[in-house]
């Protein structure tokens, strides 16, 4: 029953989306604002419900098409607050969105899976005004506000009806918004996917460019399985989701339609309260997946359905690729890695091991990340390494030993060409650690880089 209900108040949205605004140029006369705000210089604020709010972040973008997205975002809670406007300029504009009129604000709370949008058909509307753009500084002010709606949802995302069956709305005010010479950037780009450097999140959902305002990409982990979840939003409320297993590791991988929790699974949500469509059938092709400084890069593309099979839409998402951080997992704190790197004392603050099988040789790779440098040193071993000295190599092969040096996780990579570890003592194959020392001259041997770097003094002490 709940199916028919959901269908007859999507109708009723959508037609009443035809009647909404369809103006996307500045307002003429005076828009009415609750209150004159002065925001400090580089500063996005807002009073949202009734609370003080300031983000820890704020910046702009305009897009080839001259749209203009203001954002502000605090990453300690997710909260972020998303204004869009077509033909960006100096001026006042109507953010009541609807069929015909881009502009949007957009309100995510911290639970970040149920924006708040200004939906005219809905009750939402809203203003922004720009006030200056300062195309030397390259930065941009104004105010805002905004009623931003949405469909009550219940704690398995569906929505909650009143006793006539017809959604239950939420209604949260954003008042006296502000932001002050916050920096803007112009993205002459046309979308991702596409060979070099991928987008942080981009895709295709039926033809259509799916650009989301957020992604939050977190680590949980769920029946002892650490997962990688990412969540990407749009300002319309449509959301597209991938749960990665976080021991996946590189290659190409079969997406499941339904998932515990701890399955390789994607979904795509239209928003407004519709059902979750998952992945049937679905591909990701990783291409890197750094555990220990926390980047994951892939491809992917998925059909959604509904895995019930109560709804009959299909949905499908191509062309989908991103490059992403997140928060990786802490480090045992027995392990340690350090070097001197072109003669400068380098300590790692994130330091890992793991066994793998090379060609039937038990093989373990010590890596050691240093977040505020970005540098990253991984050396791999035969795990049986007796005490002694033993020359590096420069590809990796069964029984011998290999170093790497990265200046920043996901850019070159330079290979040991000269060098050795030195093993101290080697309890792995008994559950214990290893100590070594090492030092190397590493160099790009794609030829790429013609630097040569020399790292000296290394030293590390890992367990499994």
């Amino acid at each position: 029953m709940k199916k028919f209900q959901l269908g007859s108040w999507l109708l009723l949205f959508f037609l009443a989306l035809q009647f909404s605004s369809c103006d996307n140029e500045p307002l003429e006369g005076e828009f009415p604002q609750e209150e004159v705000v002065i925001a400090e210089e580089g500063q996005f604020v807002a009073t949202i419900g009734g609370q003080a709010w300031t983000a820890g972040t704020a910046s702009a973008v305009f897009d080839a098409q001259n749209t203009l997205v203001v954002t502000g975002t605090l990453t300690e809670t997710g909260q972020s607050i998303s204004l869009t406007i077509e033909n960006g300029a100096v001026g006042v504009f109507d953010i009541s969105a609807g069929v015909g009129n881009e502009n949007s604000g957009v309100y995510i709370d911290a639970n970040q899976l149920n924006p708040y949008i200004s939906a005219a058909a809905l009750g939402g509307f809203g203003q922004l005004e720009i006030t200056e753009i300062n195309n030397t500084d390259m930065t941009i002010s104004g105010n805002f506000s905004f009623e931003g709606v949405r469909i009550a949802l219940d704690n398995e995302g569906n929505p909650i009806t009143d006793g006539n069956g017809d959604p239950v709305i939420e209604n949260i005010t954003i008042s006296n918004g502000a932001f002050n010479s916050i920096p803007y950037t112009e993205d002459a780009g046309g979308g991702g996917g596409g060979g070099g450097t991928l987008d942080p999140f981009f895709a295709k959902v039926d033809g259509e460019d799916f650009i989301p305002q957020t992604v939050n990409t977190t680590r949980n982990v769920i029946s002892n399985v650490p997962m990688i979840n990412i969540i990407a939003l749009n300002t319309s409320g449509e959301k597209i989701r991938i749960d990665i297993p976080e021991d996946l590791g590189v290659g190409t991988f079969s997406m499941e339609q339904l998932s515990d929790g701890t399955k390789l699974i994607a979904q795509y949500n239209a928003g407004l309260g519709t059902e979750d469509l998952s992945s049937n059938p679905g591909t990701i092709e990783i291409t890197e997946f750094n555990t220990l400084a926390g980047r994951i890069v892939a491809t992917f593309s998925f059909t959604a359905t509904d895995p019930l099979g109560f709804d009959p839409t299909v949905v499908e998402v191509t062309e989908g690729s991103f490059e992403l951080r997140y928060e990786p997992a802490a480090t045992n704190v027995n392990n340690s890695m350090i070097a001197t790197i072109e003669g400068v004392s380098w300590m790692a603050n994130f330091v890992d091991a793991f066994e793998f099988d090379l060609s039937g040789t038990q093989t373990v790779t010590a890596r050691g990340y240093n977040s505020e440098t970005g540098e990253m040193v991984e050396i791999s071993f035969p795990m049986d390494l007796a005490p002694g000295s033993y020359d590096f190599v420069s590809m990796l092969t069964p029984g011998e030993s290999i170093a790497k040096f990265y200046t920043e996780v996901g850019g070159a990579e330079y290979t040991s060409t000269d060098g050795s570890i030195i093993v101290l003592t080697n309890d792995l194959s008994t559950g214990g650690t290893i100590q070594a020392a090492f030092l190397f001259f590493a160099e790009d041997l794609s030829g790429t880089d013609p630097t040569t770097y020399s790292l000296t003094n290394g030293e590390f002490t890992v367990e499994l």
